[in-house]
């Protein structure tokens, strides 16, 4: 070709993608072409033809008069790269598949890109691919294929891994065909990951088409739709972090109604190629009490009268609407969500009422704290003679087994989980703090003290590094309650024991030493732990780091140790580290579960059923982490409220609420 006229033509059915924009980006002089524009002679000046039909969700497919007109130049030895095509060369495929929980994998010793070991881990999150019959392509190795695996970083290859033909991704059908099955098109707005390993992807197909090198800097400008500041370009104070996460929770959408009628639940991990995420508008009863926590911290760092209607609103409609007060059996029990309506999860109800409760604290009212004990002596009634309480109730079944309740007090539970439990005792040593009653002194010492008998041998969930984190607290209360050294000793001998599992960043990598944790066997068929071999880079801001800002904050103000203010500092760096920042108002101040600390973006295994790497939790997740960001910023003020309770208690006098 002489300069005049472009190289490359480029078939699309929206100029609005990715991948033309990347190509532009690296070659400004191409021809773009609707389907419709294909037509006899137009293809012949160029050198090379991308079919890009990833731009939607239903595959790229030319009718026969066209068709015939590309396969000449397909057989002319012109370089034809074909994404999201449902028929090419000899290919034709089954229609579209989710790629939810599977993961693309660089297989090629053939196709260097950039140096990427083999094996190598790449995410499109909820796309779509083709998977072409396997009688109907070529069965070489693939650059890409796709496996449905729960790892972190990268898996080992064997030639096992290459028998199910049809999972090739990207692959060559011939020299001059390159077919890509994925949709390839919203690498960027859909957020595709590792983005240095997906961008080799991009120039290695820009580089072939055009024939010549395509250095993966040179996809730079090209601004990924959401980024954090651990590569060091960001420096915010604690206070800016939990502005923009609360204003994250109305610019979401999350927060509705200005909280009259709850909160969503937040955003599924689930991406679209048009970029969108699923919403998930559940109600759940822990969420709402959460994000009411975060509000009032917001009203108290900020005088912000409107954070405190909204708060109190939250509050409300908790304890009007979960909380059943009927003359039931299982009257007290608070309600896991609108939808498992008669399902009660202590720990869930636990961070449902410890806003409210520590708002009590805080303010030295009693709004609501008939409501929260009511909640407490339920789950007491459904609590074993060890001091332990079963994973969950069913109100179905003391409706048809009465006995059951009493069953469930004079046998043991054999339950000693932190993850279930610690949050239910440290609500029993709040419930105390507040009122004096020695009933909740006794459980929650009872508890924790079984819980602690066995650890660090706890009935783990996700991960060790969860447990410990959901223990910091409780334990803190603990020594706060009863002024036992021993119990101090078993706060230190925790927080010592995390110390393993962290990072320079700050963040608490995820860590199972034994492998004990159930939830990392099954991919896509449960909930699911992150943790897939100990010592990758990841961390979970949903099950474990998530907690710690409030905790520290919580054992600084009861030991007046400044270690654990140390530990607050180094946690609230991370988080301001690992915020979102996106011109994405869905996103954009928010934290997202799965985290590598050494990329620097989200990015983890994608095998839990309802919250993978990209899960926002409202409460769990944004509000706990405002919340203790927020609880630091008032460590003078809160400090001295300890110190006066502690002086009240001694006097005799310090139940103000009772």
């Amino acid at each position: 070709m002489n300069g005049i006229y472009p190289a490359l033509a480029v078939i699309t059915r929206s100029t609005d993608n990715d991948m033309l924009q990347a190509i532009r980006l690296i070659e400004p002089n191409v021809a773009v072409l609707h389907p419709d524009e294909v037509r006899e002679g137009v293809l012949d000046a160029y050198e090379a033809i991308a079919l890009l039909g990833g731009t939607e969700e239903t595959p790229l497919l030319f009718p026969a008069h066209q068709r015939v007109l590309l396969e000449r130049q397909i057989a002319a030895g012109k370089r034809v790269f074909a994404e999201y095509v449902a028929s090419i060369g000899h290919v034709y495929c089954e229609p579209p598949l989710s790629t939810r929980y599977h993961r693309l994998i660089y297989c090629s010793k053939e196709t260097d890109l950039a140096g990427l070991p083999l094996g190598a881990l790449l995410d499109d999150q909820c796309g779509l691919r083709l998977r072409p019959f396997a009688g109907a392509c070529l069965h070489d190795v693939p650059i890409l294929q796709y496996a449905r695996v729960h790892a972190h970083d990268r898996v080992e290859l064997d030639d096992s891994f290459f028998g199910e033909v049809s999972d090739r991704a990207l692959w060559f059908e011939q020299d001059t065909l390159l077919v890509c099955g994925f949709r390839l098109c919203p690498w960027l707005r859909a957020r595709y990951s590792p983005l240095q390993r997906i961008r080799h992807v991009v120039a290695f197909v820009i580089g072939w088409l055009l024939d010549r090198p395509v250095e993966v800097a040179a996809l730079s400008p090209l601004e990924p739709v959401v980024s954090t500041g651990l590569d060091g370009r960001r420096a915010a104070s604690y206070r800016e972090a939990a502005e923009r996460a609360i204003r994250w929770f109305e610019q979401s959408g999350v927060l509705y109604d200005e909280g009259r009628t709850g909160v969503h639940e937040g955003w599924g991990t689930e991406i679209y190629g048009n970029g969108s995420q699923r919403l998930s508008r559940q109600q759940r009863a822990d969420c709402i009490g959460e994000t009411a926590m975060a509000y009032f911290m917001h009203y108290k760092v900020t005088n912000d009268e409107r954070s405190l209607a909204i708060a109190n609103r939250l509050h409300d409609y908790v304890f009007q609407y979960f909380l059943c007060k009927e003359d039931v059996p299982w009257s007290g029990m608070m309600r896991f969500n609108a939808e498992a309506w008669s399902i009660c999860y202590q720990d869930d109800v636990s961070r449902a009422i410890l806003p409210q409760m520590w708002q009590c604290f805080v303010e030295g009212s009693e709004r609501h704290l008939d409501d929260c004990l009511l909640a407490l002596n339920f789950l007491l009634k459904t609590t074993g003679s060890d001091g332990m309480r079963v994973s969950r109730t069913n109100n179905m079944i003391f409706d048809r087994h009465p006995e059951e309740l009493h069953k469930m007090r004079s046998e043991p539970a054999h339950f000693p989980s932190a993850h279930y439990n610690a949050y239910y005792y440290a609500a029993l040593l709040l419930a105390y703090q507040l009122t004096g009653i020695r009933l909740f002194l006794d459980a929650g010492r009872k508890g924790l003290e079984a819980l602690m008998r066995v650890y660090p041998d706890t009935v783990r969930e996700q991960s060790q590094t969860q447990e410990l984190c959901r223990l910091v607290l409780p334990l803190s209360w603990l020594y706060w309650s009863t002024q036992d050294e021993r119990h101090r000793e078993w706060l230190y001998r925790v927080t010592e024991d995390l110390q393993r599992f962290k990072h320079p960043s700050g963040a608490y990598l995820e860590w199972d030493e034994g492998y004990k944790a159930p939830m990392w066997e099954e991919n896509g068929m449960r909930d699911n732990s992150l943790v897939t071999e100990n010592g990758h880079p990841v961390v979970d801001l949903l099950y474990s780091n998530n907690w710690l800002p409030m905790a520290w904050m919580q054992a600084y103000f009861v030991t007046g140790d400044s270690i654990f203010l140390d530990l607050w500092k180094e946690s609230s760096d991370f988080m301001v580290q690992a915020q979102l920042t996106s011109p994405n108002p869905d996103i954009d101040g928010a934290w997202a579960r799965a985290y590598d600390v050494e990329l620097g973006e989200v990015f983890g295994s994608p095998s839990d059923m309802g919250w993978g790497p990209w899960a926002i939790e409202s409460g769990w997740t944004v509000a706990e982490i405002a919340s203790g960001l927020m609880v630091g910023e008032l460590k003078d003020e809160l400090a001295a409220l300890f110190q006066e309770h502690a002086a009240n208690r001694r006097k005799g006098t310090g139940y103000p609420n009772r």
